[in-house]
């Protein structure tokens, strides 16, 4: 009777030995499988977080398209009058003595595209030319930078000469804006 005991109480351990290892196999198969889905669901989210941010990007150059796509083969004057409104509210943000600004409408062989160039004469400092220009970057509007002249200010050789003395520039700078002319 008590080899019966111990051979069951052998086989119940077996058992119970049997039961926990095929769990651990199970459990580890299933830790192995969600570390592989977590590794996928990383990549996958990485690759939609880069989407979104092309998207974004995207819907900013669209806009510019839009906002320059027209049926007009010229710049009509409230459009270069609110260009140039548009160039010195910039100019009057970071404090830029602006000397002129002449817009002059250019004449193309191709009526794809209507052009007109804006000549500024600013007097500022290479910061607040930065800020102007990296500003100018962000308008709606199909801009070109054709020239970009700084030249030093002219010094009065009887100031007294001051460390602090931030140096300005003359700056002369060509602008190009487009306006593509709808087809059809």
């Amino acid at each position: 009777m008590r080899q019966k005991y111990l051979i069951l109480l052998s086989l119940m351990i077996l058992i119970s030995i049997l039961f926990f290892y095929f769990s651990s196999e199970i459990i580890s198969s299933k830790v192995k499988r969600i570390a592989r889905l977590e590794r996928r669901i990383k990549v996958e989210q990485e690759k939609l977080n880069s989407a979104k941010v092309l998207n974004e990007q995207l819907q900013q150059f669209s806009k510019v398209i839009i906002n320059s796509i027209s049926d007009e083969d010229k710049f009509t004057t409230d459009e270069a009058n609110a260009f140039v409104k548009k160039l010195a509210d910039l100019a009057d943000l970071y404090k830029i003595a602006v000397h002129s600004i002449v817009p002059k409408v250019i004449t193309t062989v191709s009526r794809k595209y209507a052009e007109e160039l804006y000549t500024l004469e600013l007097n500022c400092t290479f910061i607040q030319m930065g800020q102007f220009l990296s500003d100018l970057e962000s308008f709606d509007n199909i801009i070109k930078v054709k020239t970009l002249d700084v030249r030093p200010q002219s010094v009065d050789k009887k100031a007294v000469y001051d460390e602090k003395r931030v140096t300005h520039y003359k700056v002369t700078l060509e602008i190009s804006a487009f306006k593509i002319v709808r087809e059809g």
